[in-house]
């Protein structure tokens, strides 16, 4: 489709004129007043509604500038006059349109398709508006689960898209920190701390968003019961396979050519497992690093800036300034008079305060006893590794003492042995490695059963674990 088509053709045009930031304010309140969290559905968007929203953001100063002169009288019929005149290039230009309310039939506006989704990403750009928790991770598990009472399709869709909204939300965030970082550089080069940017993070941010985000809505606190409710989507037999497979093609025809030939069900299936795993393994892990790196660097430089006290009215701040502005015969007079006197000082750090204990130079090390290797101490080492060792497995170790049980046929958890404890560890790692990258390579497939086993190490759900066969296995998508 192209884009630039009647009544699209000059769309962007009310914003390159010079009063663009006032029409980017006026749009923005419009999507918060028509598709906000405060939105008013009971009165239609007439004509009144948006010359008002117009008036309020020419109540601005700064965004007054831009329309008229300053320090000018302006009359209430002139800024009636210009809201109408932005309010008629907004029509022209295709981000308004014209609508009949079917209830009374009175002629209202509306935001188009494309108005809507610009004026959306205006009001998500401005960071002084309260935004709503995520919950993308919880979201994208309900659709899962219902899809799978249901049968629904469009809750399979859901769950791929609250899938697919949870590593964007990570990567904005990660953007967020890095956006933070270069702000506190820029300060620190212009001798200020950054007080502001650290506490909108701090008291409207991270309690309301980040602190929800890693904790209750946590990619890693579900990932496991969304890969189950995968494994039963992935699980569905042939019929009721090509139903929903049907079912997503007549709602979702874009699919077919994503798929191209294979099942949309299990593309969907694997396309969210890859999703969970990136957001898991990749974006979450960097998000902390990111978070860890800004609060170190912000506690850094106010370190500095509260030991040094660089400020302008500081005795170091004037004796810079001095320095600055004389000579060099006056500076390299005034350093070298400041060495003589710093030449007979002896530097500590205050025991009292950091705790540490000045010791005396002289005092005489402990003589270390000699190094001694025989029998004894080669057992003894080889006791603390093997210990060390005793219950450290790998997933390919447990993979590969599984592999000769599964060869025969499906094996459930209460089925494997549990004669020592090191078995009973094997049992408890069987699932976690039939999940991991190996056991995927592997084909290694993980069923929860609604049975629980149960012995004398552990109590815990039941699951039956199998190889999945060539055949059935789709190819994972790129």
């Amino acid at each position: 489709m192209q884009f630039f088509t009647p009544p699209r053709e000059q769309f962007f045009r009310p914003l390159t004129h010079d009063n663009r930031a006032l029409c980017t304010a006026a749009l923005r309140a419009l999507h918060e007043r028509v598709h906000g969290a405060n939105a008013d559905y009971a009165e239609t968007l007439t004509r009144e509604v948006v010359l008002d929203i117009i008036l309020r953001a020419l109540a601005d100063p700064q965004l007054r500038a831009q329309a008229f002169e300053a320090e000018q009288p302006v009359r209430p019929e002139e800024e009636r006059a210009y809201a109408g005149e932005l309010l008629r290039k907004l029509k022209d230009h295709g981000w308004l349109e014209d609508y009949r309310d079917p209830i009374d039939l009175k002629p209202t506006l509306k935001l188009s398709r494309a108005g809507k989704a610009f004026s959306e990403t205006f009001s998500n750009l401005d960071d002084s508006r309260a935004k709503t928790r995520q919950r993308n991770m919880r979201s994208a598990r309900k659709a899962l689960t219902a899809f799978i009472a249901t049968r629904d399709a469009d809750e399979l869709l859901d769950a791929q898209e609250f899938a697919s909204r949870v590593v964007q939300d990570l990567q904005d965030d990660i953007e967020y920190f890095r956006q933070l970082i270069q702000s506190l550089t820029r300060e620190a080069l212009a001798q200020k701390v950054a007080w502001s940017e650290f506490n909108d993070f701090i008291e409207k941010r991270f309690m309301h968003e980040y602190a929800v985000r890693l904790v209750a809505d946590s990619a890693e606190r579900h990932r496991g019961q969304i890969v189950e409710a995968l494994d039963e989507v992935r699980a569905l037999d042939g019929e009721l396979r090509a139903q929903a497979d049907g079912h997503l093609l007549q709602r979702a025809p874009w699919l077919e050519q994503e798929v191209q030939g294979r099942s949309p069900l299990l593309w969907l299936a694997d396309r969210i497992e890859n999703m969970v795993e990136a957001a898991c393994s990749l974006k979450l892990p960097m998000l902390r690093s990111e978070m860890n790196n800004y609060v170190r660097r912000f506690t850094s430089l106010l370190r500095q800036a509260l030991s040094l006290d660089y400020g302008a009215e500081s005795a170091l701040g004037r004796t810079m300034a001095w320095l600055k502005e004389r000579p060099d015969s006056q500076r390299d007079t005034l350093l070298d008079a400041l060495a003589d006197r710093l030449a007979t000082c002896e530097a500590r750090l205050p025991g009292g305060v950091l705790r540490w204990i000045l010791r005396d130079r002289e005092a005489a090390h402990a003589a270390q006893s000699p190094l001694v290797v025989d029998d004894e101490s080669r057992l003894l080492a080889m006791l603390r590794r093997a210990e060390a060792e005793a219950f450290a497995f790998s997933d390919r170790d447990v993979l590969k003492g599984l592999l000769p049980l599964l060869e025969h046929g499906p094996v459930a958890l209460d089925v494997l042995p549990v004669a020592t404890a090191a078995d009973a560890v094997r049992v408890l790692h069987a699932v976690g490695a039939a999940r991991s990258a190996e056991g995927r390579q592997l084909r290694v497939r993980a069923r929860k059963t609604d049975a629980q086993v149960r012995n004398e190490f552990f109590a815990a759900d039941n699951y039956v674990l199998d190889v999945q066969p060539t055949d059935r296995l789709e190819p994972p998508s790129r």
